[in-house]
């Protein structure tokens, strides 16, 4: 006949595992979460500023409607700014400013520039040391060159 063995009394063991990994295991899970916040409004500013510059690009709207629709987008996705964190400039030619006179093929570079505190979901400055997020993006003027069409029928 054999005789059964008690189990060692193990009551306990998981929780002062837990107690000693917690310390380690909390920053590591803090980090993520706010390196994971960071990388996520950074793909909505350059969503944002994709779609400003696409607008831009049309042709057919000014910077002002154009800044407009950007922060609409953002506020959208949870991201506060205002018009004057957005700035669209014309590369080809500063001087032709307003889409709606550029010229077709003209650069329009939209940039976004936030502060980072203002998104942030952790207090804590030791988890990143980034200050400022930015979104960007280039688009040519897809503005149609007009042509005139000769609407007479010709008679022979």
């Amino acid at each position: 006949m054999r005789v059964k063995r008690q189990p060692a009394a193990r009551r306990g063991t998981a929780a002062v595992e837990f107690a000693v990994v917690l310390p380690f295991l909390m920053p590591l899970l803090i980090g993520l979460w706010e390196v994971g916040r960071l990388v996520e409004v950074q793909q909505v500013l350059n969503n944002a500023a994709r779609e400003g510059g696409r607008q831009i690009a049309t042709g057919s709207v000014s910077i002002s409607t154009a800044q407009t629709e950007v922060v609409n987008i953002l506020a959208r996705n949870g991201v506060t700014a205002t018009a004057r964190q957005i700035t669209m400039t014309n590369v080809t030619n500063a001087s032709r400013s307003d889409p709606t006179t550029c010229n077709q093929m003209d650069q329009w570079h939209t940039q976004i520039q936030i502060p980072f505190n203002s998104v942030r979901w952790i207090l804590l400055k030791q988890i990143t040391n980034v200050t400022t997020l930015t979104g960007q993006a280039d688009w040519y003027s897809m503005k149609d060159v007009p042509i005139s069409v000769n609407t007479t029928i010709p008679s022979s």
